[in-house]
């Protein structure tokens, strides 16, 4: 009797450990990842929809050698509605403020180097 109770707890431990993970994930919404060897002047782009309330986590990694990234997020009528500070790694977070359709742009100009920009939201 006390082997099965034992097997039931274990199990149930598991179950909620399985649960928590799936809950906890993080939901990725696009990504930008660009290596460049030879100077090169370009945009990247990548759109998502996003629901009022959804707090979405920003990272940015850069290697820059030559020449700048700036990377901006912009609802659907163009408004700048965040713009991400240079720097060489950067996690930020942005509430939704409405449902919407965003637009993560990256402009490098004159750019040697890498760059990685990734937008996501946890799974509830």
């Amino acid at each position: 009797m006390k082997r099965k109770i034992t097997i039931a707890i274990i199990l149930a431990v598991i179950a909620a450990a399985l649960l928590t993970l799936f809950c906890t994930r993080r939901k990725v919404y696009g990504n930008i990842d660009v290596s460049v060897q030879e100077e090169k002047t370009a945009t990247s782009d990548f759109s998502f929809t996003a629901d009022k309330g959804d707090r979405l986590k920003i990272s940015l990694r850069t290697n820059v050698k030559t020449g700048t990234v700036d990377v901006t997020i912009t609802d659907s009528k163009g408004g700048i509605v965040k713009e991400l500070d240079r720097a060489k790694a950067l996690e930020t977070y942005m509430d939704v403020e409405y449902d919407d359709t965003y637009t993560v742009t990256a402009v490098y100009k004159e750019f040697t180097g890498k760059f990685k920009i990734k937008v996501s939201t946890k799974r509830f």
